[in-house]
């Protein structure tokens, strides 16, 4: 085989991979917004109000679109207590699970606060956002794109959530 052909052939090659690591970013998952409602809520003894506690796993994903596999899934992660109109513990944190294509390059650190949600508490409500900056590392030779999960949750003290995520 002459050079020429050699370099051609290294050249369609090398841009069948190139091709094929740009499907593996697939689309991005569109951002949802969801409200639920809580599975239990017990009376609590403080005047009336709802007392219990709760973990959810909220997560935002990212998918190949030529494959149909999840490239990676980045989750953010909120467990809560409340009575008495009030959260009186609360943690967070996220998680990640991710494809060999996938690099978890950073995570942010966490805005979190609390909010007034009802009856004048301050405490009553809570918002976190866990946000990252993954990318698909494809054959481990370099980054072809770049992705940026977050997560955002608003807890309350009577047990609901509100959440919303996008890439």
């Amino acid at each position: 085989m002459s050079r020429q052909v050699r370099k051609l052939v290294s050249l369609v090659v090398v841009m069948l991979m190139l091709v094929a690591a740009l499907a593996l970013c697939g689309a991005a998952a569109a951002g949802t917004t969801v409200p639920i409602t809580p599975k239990t809520v017990v009376s609590g003894d403080g005047g009336g109000w709802p007392s219990g506690c709760r973990d959810v796993d909220v997560a935002t994903s990212q998918s190949s679109f030529l494959f149909g596999t999840t490239v990676y899934r980045f989750h953010g992660l909120e467990h809560w207590c409340w009575a008495g109109g009030a959260i009186y513990e609360e943690r967070h944190g996220w998680s990640y699970d991710g494809s060999s294509t996938s690099c978890l390059n950073t995570v942010y650190p966490s805005n979190a606060w609390f909010y007034t949600y009802w009856g004048g508490i301050g405490s009553s409500g809570h918002y976190v956002e866990e946000r990252a900056h993954v990318t698909n590392c494809v054959f481990h030779v370099g980054d072809w794109k770049e992705f940026y999960p977050d997560v955002k949750i608003w807890i309350r003290a009577d047990g609901s959530y509100t959440a919303a995520t996008s890439n």
